[in-house]
């Protein structure tokens, strides 16, 4: 496959943005280029934003910005998977079920997927499957960097966890990580 993949992100905030870079630079290195200029037209910072903005972004961001994928970051804020499928479902009519949207929705929050990679630098060697998707997203945030810091030092402490992303491992750990990787593998798969 010669094509480069051109993406648009809508996402609540940078930490969702700086995963999926790390992720897509690790996964699939010079596959993707995202559009700047998407980037800068359909922005969010909070959950209510993105959903509000996901059926702009959709059409806008095939038909004027000319993207191959969309991809949506949106925390569960949640760990009752009835609750998630709602939301799963919810985001899906936005978008008009488009098959070029995947969604990236970590349970509760994006820290917990940086809370797993955290365990596993740690413990590198542990076949040990620890849950921490159940861990309150304030203490997950309080694990992953150490305290309250402005968004630039969180990149910064998460960048250090995802040099080197173990996507087999994390896949094996979080069923929302690994919803979002499939999701990614199918439309790679389909090109």
């Amino acid at each position: 496959m010669s094509k480069t993949i051109r993406y648009g992100i809508l996402c609540e905030d940078r930490a969702h943005r700086n995963f999926i870079e790390y992720y897509l630079g690790q996964c699939h290195p010079g596959l993707f280029e995202e559009s700047q200029p998407f980037g800068w037209a359909i922005r969010a910072s909070n959950a209510r934003e993105v959903e509000d903005s996901i059926p702009d972004a959709t059409r806008k961001g095939f038909t004027n910005y000319g993207l191959d994928l969309l991809f949506i970051g949106r925390d569960t804020d949640s760990t009752d998977s009835k609750k998630i499928d709602v939301l799963k479902s919810k985001l899906s009519s936005l978008c008009s079920g488009h098959p070029k949207v995947v969604f990236m929705m970590p349970v509760q929050c994006i820290e917990h997927w940086l809370l797993y990679l955290q365990w596993h630098k740690t413990n590198p060697t542990s076949t040990k499957n620890e849950s921490f998707e159940q861990i309150m997203r304030i203490e997950a945030k309080q694990r992953v960097y150490g305290g309250k810091l402005k968004v630039d030092k969180q990149l910064e402490l998460a960048n250090k966890l995802l040099v080197n992303l173990d996507v087999d491992w994390l896949e094996q750990r979080s069923n929302s990580f690994k919803h979002f990787h499939q999701q990614v593998k199918a439309f790679v798969s389909q090109q």
